[in-house]
């Protein structure tokens, strides 16, 4: 089988790169191999809690590179498709082209998990908030309001190996309670793809969890666990730190060490961090910037200020050897009207999607296919603006809007100035010839997939846009 490259530097993603100095990965634990029948078992501090797996920290394989100012996180899904035997002449510094699939048959959108959306929510009345007068707090002070109201997650999913073998990898992350009735705040790569999922509490308490609703382009996910009374945690505002101030990070590191505090400062503000996403999708988002210790298991967690109230969702970490003290999150003014919407709609209302899975060709991958570089479509949501269109599997996008967009991102960065209903224009190629179409850009509405998509081991591989 062809080993997974990195598109961007055609570089092994399974061989250590003599050069490689640092790589941003998500700090959540988690393993689970065709060969793992479980995880290993271990007691938990309370009988409440018996059942409850321990979890190791999964071996994290560096795919990233450093160049110049551009940094780069691995994300979940990375995994090429199956390839046929055909495809193993491609040379090792090459991806192969996955195999493309008839026009997909959406199922029907879920807004929100289980009727758990709340279209009167208001956030800004549900969860507690900073109080005038306030007063600065000791780290102690800090993990003894925070603590409490930080959760344990546990995420159980179902995968197929290369050899087609069925296993289900568990994996491990944080959250935090922002309202009494159970709302949990996480990251979504904590929960994504995620069939069950399991919340313990500070003091042990075991629930299930739905998921509510998720936003993967900003990472922010809400599930929701059936309690009353519950400890929350106080919303700060991430607009008024200050470059030095204390930062008090919370969560589970290695899956096993819930309630875990270490403490920092906020090092830098507004980092701009380039992500690099499933099938080389690109996006950036802007991140606070923190040596307090974020380690695996963290992801999720709440980054506290000096006075006890949660500035930010722990969300990466870098890991490049002889790096330390290197941990982002993402400020909690930005998730907040994130958190609101999702809870409303169960989803982010008002984003425009064009209704396609997609993958990057570079010129080198172009050269060697013998195809154009750009946007290559693997599949088409049936019904989508995209089908509407008469887009193909097959098709490269080349243009959007007159401007030359060749890279998911570069699409991305096109799509989100606009909103449903909003006409695009793209250029795209199809067997050598260029053809213009317009879509008219819809909704982008979650969609909640069966557990027969891992019948098709590429049908989540890829970003859908």
């Amino acid at each position: 089988m062809i080993d997974q490259y990195n598109e961007k530097d055609n570089q092994q993603i399974n061989r250590p790169n003599p050069l490689e100095t640092s790589s941003y990965v998500y700090p959540d634990a988690g393993y689970g191999s065709p060969a793992s029948a479980g995880p290993p078992h271990g007691p938990r501090r309370s009988t409440r809690a018996l059942g409850i797996v321990a979890l190791v920290m999964a071996v994290v394989v560096l795919c990233s590179a450093l160049t110049g100012t551009a940094v780069y996180l691995l994300m979940k899904g990375n995994t090429l498709p199956a390839e046929s035997t055909t495809q193993t002449t491609v040379p090792q510094t090459l991806s192969p082209i996955p195999d493309v699939t008839e026009p997909a048959t959406v199922p029907e959108p879920s807004a929100g998990g289980r009727g758990l959306t709340n279209p009167h929510f208001s956030l800004a009345e549900a969860a507690s908030r900073h109080e005038d007068g306030r007063q600065t707090l000791t780290v102690m002070e800090i993990a003894a309001r925070g603590k409490p109201a930080v959760v344990a997650i546990t995420t159980e999913t179902t995968a197929r190996d290369m050899f087609g073998q069925v296993y289900r990898p568990i994996a491990a992350g944080s959250g935090f309670i922002i309202t009494q009735d159970g709302y949990i705040v996480t990251n979504n790569h904590v929960i994504e793809g995620a069939e069950t999922i399991t919340v313990v509490l500070d003091n042990d308490d075991l629930y299930s969890a739905v998921l509510v609703g998720t936003d993967p382009s900003n990472d922010v996910a809400v599930i929701k666990i059936e309690a009353k009374n519950l400890p929350t945690v106080i919303l700060g505002d991430s607009g008024d730190l200050q470059i030095g101030e204390l930062a008090v990070a919370i969560g589970n590191p290695l899956g096993e060490l819930s309630g875990t505090v270490t403490a920092g400062i906020i090092s830098a503000l507004d980092r701009e961090i380039t992500l690099r996403g499933s099938g080389g999708s690109i996006q950036k988002m802007n991140l606070l910037q923190t040596d307090a210790a974020i380690n695996s298991g963290n992801s999720g967690g709440a980054l506290f200020n000096s006075y006890g109230e949660v500035i930010g969702i722990n969300t990466a970490k870098n890991t490049g050897t002889g790096v330390e003290g290197l941990g982002f999150a993402i400020p909690i003014d930005h998730a907040e009207p994130i958190v609101e919407s999702i809870i409303q709609h169960g989803y982010v209302r008002g984003r425009p999607k064009i209704g396609i899975m997609a993958r990057n060709i570079s010129a080198q991958m172009a050269e060697y296919y013998k195809l154009t570089e750009g946007i290559y479509v693997i599949e088409i949501d049936a019904g989508s603006a995209a089908a509407k269109a008469g887009i193909q599997v097959q098709d490269i996008i080349i243009a959007a809007n007159g401007e030359e967009v060749l890279t998911i991102e570069a699409l991305n960065a096109v799509k989100n100035t606009m909103k449903p209903g909003d006409t695009m224009a793209l250029t795209i190629v199809r067997n050598g010839e260029e053809i213009k179409v317009n879509l008219v850009l819809e909704e982008e509405v979650p969609i909640t997939y069966t557990p027969t998509q891992y019948e098709n081991p590429g049908s989540t591989e890829y970003p859908r846009i």
